[in-house]
């Protein structure tokens, strides 16, 4: 059955020629003839870094984390529908919410580009709002903080996500880093967490250790997201990590989802800030050590919309609707509605783990005691 996303090329140069009057004339003069060079090295996701010739890495991408693309791609496309809406340079606060790994942390990182595009070199930089795992740490302070940052009726986006390495010969999980021989973890707080998890050896009652706190909350409250670990096992080794960067996700979303709440629902918010963009989604590094020709990092997205104080914008499907990303792990937006607040309960308060019971015993036959004569 024919449908519009049978062919991705097709419907990206479109998509690309319906924003282009959003880009100003030297941009336009300047990114159009770029993109168009670029668009066979890391257009789409499914076309991406074929120079590398081993194609074990676009394999392993394509069927774990398929519809991510480039981050000057999801550059391109962010920066063209949040200009339409009036983001730009001077009105415009940036908040990220990834993993503290240097790796998402360059030059060309995403969110290092997209700052390039909205806000000033001088004065625009990034609100770092993430820990390990991506999880937004800085709680509800560094979320009180960020906010009042914003500029006067401005705006603010909201970038976050856990993220994944997948190295050149298509591990999930592994990636070549600059300077070292063999593959390391990626991400290691996510991975070291699951493998903790599954060893047993986590006391879910014991309070938390200062000195790890980050990846002690992610062990535990992750372990409420896994569900089965004989289930997560069958799906192998790339698939299990998979699985846990998708529920890694969750958890941050949960987290950036119920600050936003709060800080949103606060009398006067909507007095200085005109609208808050959430793009959410799943990093994906690839390697860039010894001997490999590396490129752009990419990026999964699962979550665009937009909030005012009129209410939501699920912008996802006019941004991203191309996109081969299974819709059923697609976010429908911030749903206010159906998020169980808390008032005055701290995001990061702990529900209990379930208790795994234990095997009933073995049911007790009574012995007959003889009677006396």
């Amino acid at each position: 059955m024919n449908n519009k996303y049978d062919n991705n090329e097709d419907d990206i140069s479109r998509y690309r020629r319906k924003l282009e009057p959003t880009l100003s004339a030297r941009e336009a003069r300047i990114i159009g003839p770029f993109m168009a060079l670029t668009t066979p090295l890391f257009g789409v996701a499914e076309k991406a870094f074929a120079a590398n010739g081993a194609g074990s890495f676009d394999e392993t991408l394509n069927s774990y984390f398929p519809g991510s693309i480039s981050n000057n791609e999801i550059t391109y496309r962010m920066t063209s529908a949040l200009r339409g809406r009036g983001y730009k340079e001077g009105n415009t606060l940036i908040g990220s919410s990834f993993c503290s790994d240097e790796i998402n942390d360059t030059s060309s990182s995403f969110v290092t580009l997209l700052a390039k595009k909205l806000t000033t070199l001088q004065d625009g930089g990034i609100f770092n709002l993430g820990g390990l795992g991506g999880l937004p740490f800085v709680g509800t302070s560094g979320f009180g903080a960020f906010t009042s940052h914003c500029p006067g009726n401005g705006k603010i986006v909201i970038v976050f996500g856990p993220h994944v390495g997948i190295s050149d010969d298509g591990i999930v999980g592994k990636v070549e880093r600059i300077g070292k021989k063999n593959p390391s973890t990626s991400c290691g707080a996510a991975v070291g967490a699951y493998k903790a998890i599954k060893a047993g050896a986590v006391d879910y009652d014991a309070p938390y250790n200062v000195r790890d706190f980050q990846e002690e909350y992610i062990i535990k409250n992750l372990r409420k997201k896994l569900g089965p670990l004989a289930e997560i096992e069958k799906k192998g080794d790339d698939g299990a990590v998979a699985y846990v960067t998708q529920q890694m996700y969750n958890l941050v979303w949960d987290i950036v989802r119920r600050n936003v709440e709060d800080f949103t629902s606060k009398p006067g918010f909507w007095d200085k800030c005109t609208e808050v963009t959430l793009l959410g989604g799943i990093l994906v590094n690839r390697g860039h050590g010894v001997g490999l020709l590396g490129g752009d990092d990419l990026f999964q997205p699962l979550t665009l919309t937009t909030i005012a104080a009129a209410g939501e914008s699920n912008i996802y499907g006019d941004v991203f609707g191309d996109l081969r990303t299974p819709k059923t792990n697609v976010d429908s937006g911030f749903n206010r509605d159906k998020i169980k607040q808390v008032r005055g309960a701290n995001v990061f308060e702990e529900q209990p783990v379930p208790k795994i019971p234990s095997p009933a015993p073995a049911a007790q036959i009574p012995v007959p005691v003889p009677k006396s004569p």
